[in-house]
């Protein structure tokens, strides 16, 4: 399997660029915010968009609940995508997800820097922060 990694700060639309950075590239899976997503379809995972507080958003993206954990890695194990996309806000949040699911190293990290506008990232931050909405990258 060829992972790969998308960093950035929260609230810069790394979960409505890794659509387009799956199409593009031809990954055919997603591990963004807890949850693990193959094709079109959310197939197992909590999402952390939908905590009530930071701390437990921040827990379930981390997959640190060993029942969560299991059934998202069990998953992965079961489908065995060829090519899976993991979001972060950073290098070292990647690199945690992917021991915790137990995953390969990722072959390359993408900063969102790298594929979009300072204008799109204002436009997400304003998104997250001013209209509270968070995305999940799923048609």
């Amino acid at each position: 399997m060829k992972v790969y990694g998308l960093v950035g700060k929260s609230g810069t639309g790394k979960s409505y660029q890794a659509m387009n950075l799956c199409r593009e590239m031809g990954i055919e899976s997603i591990i963004d915010d807890g949850l693990f997503i193959y094709g079109n379809s959310i197939l197992e995972g909590t999402s952390a968009k939908r905590q009530g507080t930071k701390v437990a958003a921040i827990k379930t993206a981390l997959f640190t609940a060993e029942e969560h954990r299991k059934a998202v890695a069990d998953k992965i194990r079961e489908i065995s995508p060829g090519s899976l996309l993991v979001l972060g806000t950073s290098e070292k949040m990647i690199s945690r997800i992917t021991s915790r699911l137990e995953l390969p190293t990722p072959e390359k990290i993408i900063f969102i820097e790298e594929i979009t506008t300072e204008e799109e990232r204002e436009t997400a931050r304003k998104q997250r922060h001013e209209l509270g909405k968070h995305i999940i990258p799923v048609p």
